[in-house]
């Protein structure tokens, strides 16, 4: 018990490689082809597919956020 108050604990900080942002979430969000001549159904049915792509970027750059929140949280201080 005595001989063991007279040690120094060492702290010691190791890098941890940084995860890698997926692929998939830096895609580019192209829209669907939007042909000269089509009728209002089909503008409905074109604003629906558009607002799907929008939907998705924003999950997205959620997803790329989250990624980078949790970076600066496991950054040494």
């Amino acid at each position: 018990m005595l001989l063991s108050s007279c040690t120094t604990t060492r702290i010691e900080y190791v890098q941890t490689p940084s995860v890698p942002i997926p692929a998939h979430l830096l895609n580019d969000c192209l829209p669907e082809y939007i042909p000269q001549k089509f009728t209002w159904g089909d503008s409905l049915l074109l604003n629906e597919s558009l607002l799907t792509v929008i939907e998705q970027c924003n999950l997205d750059k959620k997803a790329i956020r989250e990624i980078e929140a949790e970076r600066k949280n496991s950054e040494v201080p």
